[in-house]
């Protein structure tokens, strides 16, 4: 699948979702304007990224001017995430003959919004906890097994969570037998329940834990609010794309990827 249909209004809520999510990281700063979402972040450079609007797309020279502006003058690292769509192809020809680098695995933004009976059985026991700002560290545990983070930046992500739990960004572990597997946080803007940070810890990976942790997360909100959508990313053709799909999530786009790295003799703009 290289292209999918996606309605206007539900990229719009997409995105938002995800800008308004590393919003309220420490040590950032965001600006959202009618080119695109810009965020930097002063502690972790791939937290830093772009995205364009549509009306950012078609007017894509000015988007990467306000970009590079943003950046120091593009003297800092950053990311371009753009949608796979008809303005795609001129626009990366442009990226390319700026020298940006292209990140030649696409990410998929994933879409459930079914309701309770198309939600499947789970294939393990998982108890699904959600956490507050007393134990948050359970979380920051887990997640740092689960993506082999260096335990330099474990500062700063327990930072990072607090400041997000205070700002409506919720945060759950799976537990087995009273031990915390896996992982992941929600976000809830407009009609989307955003989810990040999925993760297993490495020794309880290929059980369905977090299968069973998302099932039952979907099934418990579905119980509180009928209405509710859920969106994440996952990198196309993995598994954890295949697991959401196998879930129920549908594919809403694709991003395409591509980084502006000032310190690479191939970045020179």
């Amino acid at each position: 699948m290289s292209r999918t249909n996606i309605d206007s209004n539900e990229r719009t809520l997409l995105d938002l979702n995800e800008y308004e999510f590393y919003y309220f990281m420490p040590d950032s700063e965001s600006v959202k304007n009618e080119l695109g979402y810009f965020l930097k972040n002063n502690s972790i450079e791939t937290y830093s990224y772009v995205t364009p609007t549509a009306f950012g797309e078609e007017n894509f020279d000015q988007f990467l001017n306000f970009a590079f502006s943003y950046f120091q003058d593009g003297n800092t690292y950053f990311i371009v995430k753009h949608f796979n769509n008809d303005n795609y192809m001129v626009n990366s020809k442009k990226l390319r003959q700026r020298k940006f680098i292209p990140y030649h695995l696409d990410t998929s933004l994933m879409v459930w919004d079914g309701d309770e009976k198309d939600i499947p059985k789970p294939n393990s026991l998982v108890e699904l906890e959600k956490l507050n700002s007393s134990n948050l560290v359970k979380w920051v545990d887990v997640f740092f097994d689960s993506f082999s983070y260096p335990n330099h930046l474990k500062k700063y992500i327990i930072r990072m969570v607090t400041t997000q739990e205070k700002n409506g960004i919720e945060f759950y572990v799976g537990n087995v037998r009273g031990k915390a597997v896996s992982c992941f946080c929600s976000y809830k803007s407009g009609s989307f329940y955003g989810i990040y940070g999925v993760g297993t810890r490495i020794k309880f990976r290929r059980r369905g834990y977090a299968r069973t942790m998302m099932i039952n997360y979907v099934r418990e909100t579905l119980e509180k609010n009928l209405s509710a959508k859920f969106c994440l990313q996952a990198q196309r053709k993995t598994g954890a794309e295949q697991l959401y799909l196998n879930i129920g999530f549908r594919i809403a786009y694709l991003q395409k990827r591509f980084d502006w790295d000032p310190s690479t003799s191939a970045s020179k703009f």
